[in-house]
């Protein structure tokens, strides 16, 4: 009989895995383990127990890593940053599109105010209204800057480069044969240019011969790249053994200046310039003298008076080219004085370089010949013929317009290029009396007082009252000015009106201070041969004339606040 196995319930044996699976349960699997969609925070603890697993898949060299970023989240970012693209590129795009229209609206105002050939390139009308506004240092509502004549300079440098390149701009100019001492081969034939091209070629010399005069006593490293200037008198040398220390920059700190072996000149000489324009094939006379005339007030301000005097002759003989008659029947070569009875043949541009040449006289100390001169023009300009009426056109009174159609008006003439002003004259013909000649006349008379009162105690009263005359003079032309709204000329007669007030203050200060001088004297007098007879009249003829100079005085100080107006800047 078979012995029967008690039936008992074993636990069954556990069941042993391969080493390759045995890892699988030593810890969670990061796969597993779900964390939330919206967030990367840490899932709060729950139980994890191994049966809620599914099967272990083995490891086959690749540890599964956490996932830190949703797909979602993945989503969100990508678009985050394209629209921080968009809106970085739209901004930077219209901060540029910004500053450019401001570059256009200033470089706008400086072509209304100095127009540009139209026949130039680009780049180099660009240069011309840059380099305006650099030497004219004018920012915002006229405010004056501080002008920087070394970028000036620069500016006009490479303007000329570029006008006096075949490749760019200058085509169909030829080089000159003219032979200057001192300054070399000079001047081009320009003739074949056309009067737009020439008058900016023209601008654009004399605005290098302008900052050349300001950078006469400034030094650059030789062949230095850089643009920074030193003044001479700061470079140390044989001929500069005690230099004058550098001024500090705005941070202040003091440059650190090279030695006189290492410099040359910032710029050229301003009679390289001058030169080139006077001996230039294709500038008008009115050029030509305009560039003598310059370069003569420079040479007297270096004091050199004599050269200053052959240029006021060249203008001369510049300005007496076109008369009819001989220059010596209508001009004194040696004064400068205009000859009686030649006065019909006399031309704007004789005007003007007999005025600067009385100037010149009355400076270096030639006061009779000066006066002479004055004289003579005055006299020639006092039989000038009446400007002729201008033609009186009826307006016709036509629909009104819309007020958009006026500003796309104003937008559009200012926006758009406007023609390149003409010229009027050349200067060799001979001007009408207009309200411009008539604010020459009252300079003529200005200068005329100030020499008459320089000349001698006797001529002090004729001076006086040729500075009253002048005074009284501008202020009529300026009321007239401003009655027909007439601005050619207004600057002229307003700077008249102020050194004629000045000089009249000054005058009248001077008489005054004599008259109470000859008061004090007639206190002290003892009368004829000490008697006491007269000496009541001479101390009231003394007291009269101290309360002739302060009621004077009291009429300049009314006719200042009447002129006031007069002398505002105008817009």
């Amino acid at each position: 009989m078979a012995l029967c196995r008690p039936t008992c319930f074993l636990r069954p044996r556990q069941a042993t895995l391969p080493s390759i699976y045995a890892n699988a349960f030593s810890g969670r699997r990061p796969f597993a383990n779900k964390s939330s969609l919206l967030r990367l925070s840490r899932p709060p603890d729950r139980p994890q127990l191994p049966f809620l697993y599914s099967r272990a898949i083995p490891k086959t060299g690749y540890t599964p890593t956490s996932r830190y970023i949703t797909t979602e989240a993945k989503g969100r970012w990508k678009q985050r940053i394209k629209n921080a693209l968009k809106i970085g590129v739209g901004f930077w795009t219209a901060v540029f599109l910004i500053e450019w229209l401001k570059v256009g609206i200033s470089h706008t105002k400086i072509e209304n105010e100095y127009p540009t050939p139209h026949d130039w390139s680009f780049w180099s009308r660009w240069k011309l209204r840059k380099a305006h506004w650099i030497a004219n240092g004018y920012e915002g509502e006229g405010v004056r800057v501080y002008i920087d004549w070394g970028d000036a300079g620069k500016e006009f440098k490479d303007l000329l480069e570029r006008l006096e390149n075949e490749s760019q701009d200058g085509q169909n100019i030829l080089k000159g044969e003219t032979l200057v001492a001192g300054v070399g081969r000079t001047g081009f034939d320009v003739s074949m240019k056309s009067i737009p091209w020439r008058r900016g070629y023209f601008q654009a010399l004399m605005g290098a011969a302008n900052a050349a005069e300001h950078l006469e006593d400034m030094v650059r490293k030789k062949g230095g790249n850089d643009d920074m200037l030193y003044p001479r008198e700061s470079i140390p040398g044989p001929s500069n053994p005690r230099p004058k220390p550098m001024r500090p920059d705005r941070y202040g700190r003091r440059k650190s200046v090279p030695n006189e072996d290492e410099v040359e000149n910032a710029f050229a000489q301003p009679e390289v310039y001058y030169m080139k324009i006077m001996t230039t094939i294709g500038f008008s006379s009115s050029q030509k003298i305009d560039a003598a005339l310059a370069y003569a007030e420079w040479c007297d301000f270096k004091g050199l008076h004599d050269t200053a005097r052959n240029m006021y002759d060249w203008a001369l003989d510049i300005g007496t080219a076109a008369l009819p008659e001989s220059a010596g029947q209508v001009v004194n070569n040696k004064t400068g004085a205009i000859n009686a009875g030649k006065d019909e043949f006399v031309t704007s541009n004789l005007f003007r370089v007999t005025t600067a040449l009385g100037v010149h006289q009355a400076q270096i100390g030639n006061s009779r010949d000066a006066l002479a001169v004055f004289l003579s023009i005055l006299r020639a300009r006092k039989t000038l013929p009446a400007a002729p009426q201008e033609p009186k056109v009826q307006k016709t009174i036509g629909p009104e317009k819309h007020p958009v159609w006026t500003w796309i008006e104003i937008l559009k003439n200012y926006l758009l290029d406007k023609p390149y002003p003409r010229i009027s004259s050349d200067g060799d013909e001979r001007p009408f009396h207009t309200l411009k000649e008539a604010c020459e006349e009252v300079g003529l008379m200005t200068y005329i007082g100030e020499i008459l009162f320089a000349s001698g105690d006797k001529e002090k009263i004729k001076g006086l009252s040729w500075t009253r005359d002048s005074v009284e003079a501008a202020e009529a032309v300026l009321w007239v000015m401003d009655e027909q709204g007439k601005k050619n000329g207004r600057e002229r007669c307003k700077e008249c009106l102020e050194t004629g007030l000045k000089n009249w203050q000054d005058m009248t200060v001077q008489m005054s201070r004599l008259s109470r001088r000859r008061k004090e004297e007639a206190e002290q007098y003892q009368g004829i041969l000490g008697t006491g007879l007269g000496r009541g009249a001479t101390i009231k003829r003394a007291e009269n004339e101290v309360l002739r100079w302060q009621e004077e005085e009291h009429q300049i100080d009314l006719r200042r606040q009447k002129t006031l107006p007069l002398l505002r800047v105008q817009a």
